[in-house]
């Protein structure tokens, strides 16, 4: 392959009770060309259509002290996660080729994010760190379905592939669990019957990564193969339903998204 290639991605996100929603994508990707900074704001607001935000300046990455702090001196703003209990790591996939490692360093915590605007976003959230030595194009993988779902009492998040290497992460309030089955509208646990609903009320994003995640990237066609460019996306933010037999309905807000290869 030539040139090592290292891609380290953050994601985090804070969910309000009224339903409006900030997402933070900040990654750096060493392969080939200098480094290449990207960073996505996106935020919406109960009701507006969804705004975003890019930059390809470099700016801090997110620090993980127990908390998770995030500032960008590009946009002003500021984002910090607290009560993110217990981190949750595993490496999904390695081969002689490389490796991809999730670290969830916030699988439940109170949020918050102060933008330039003046607006505050304070809720759940929920943050991750992705770490991939091998191109995402070379993950034997057809399709992903991931998700979280956060509110006081519960805290799910899962991960699905499908395809060459089928892989299934589930963890139900820190605990690894089994799923029944994963789909766009419902989650469901084998082994305690838990069923997740999604209403899939609000399309946060759709389309080819080309043309929304990495349309901001010049002459990324020279980069990335065509085929990641064509691999299609659609996130959601869902009105949720935990349903467990014999307990009260566990009522929050989910992000949760699909991505299919060509």
């Amino acid at each position: 392959m030539g040139a090592s290639f290292e891609l380290s991605k953050w994601y985090a996100d804070c969910v309000t009770r009224g339903g409006s929603a900030v997402i933070l994508y900040h990654a750096e990707l060493h392969w080939r060309t200098p480094t290449i900074h990207y960073a996505n704001l996106l935020t919406h607001e109960s009701g507006a259509p969804v705004r975003n935000r890019y930059s390809l300046r470099s700016q801090p990455a997110p620090v993980h002290y127990g908390n998770v702090e995030w500032t960008s001196p590009v946009w002003k703003v500021a984002g910090r996660w607290t009560e993110t209990g217990t981190a949750i790591r595993e490496v999904l996939f390695e081969s002689d080729a490389g490796l991809l490692e999730w670290n969830c360093v916030a699988p439940r915590s109170l949020a918050e994010v102060r933008t330039d605007d003046g607006a505050v976003y304070r809720g759940f959230g929920y943050a991750e760190h992705l770490r991939l030595t091998i191109p995402p194009w070379r993950l034997p993988i057809r399709l992903l379905r991931w998700g979280r779902f956060v509110n006081e009492r519960d805290a799910l998040v899962w991960i699905d592939w499908r395809g060459p290497h089928n892989k299934q992460v589930v963890y139900d309030n820190g605990l690894r669990v089994a799923a029944a089955s994963i789909g766009d509208s419902a989650v469901q646990i084998e082994q305690n019957g838990a069923v997740l609903s999604l209403d899939r009320g609000v399309i946060l994003r759709e389309g080819k990564l080309g043309n929304t995640a990495l349309s901001v990237l010049a002459h990324i066609d020279r980069i990335l193969p065509a085929s990641t460019l064509a691999m299609r996306e659609c996130k959601w933010l869902s009105r949720a339903v935990l349903r467990r037999p014999g307990r009260a309905d566990s009522v929050g807000m989910a992000i949760h998204e699909v991505v299919e290869w060509p």
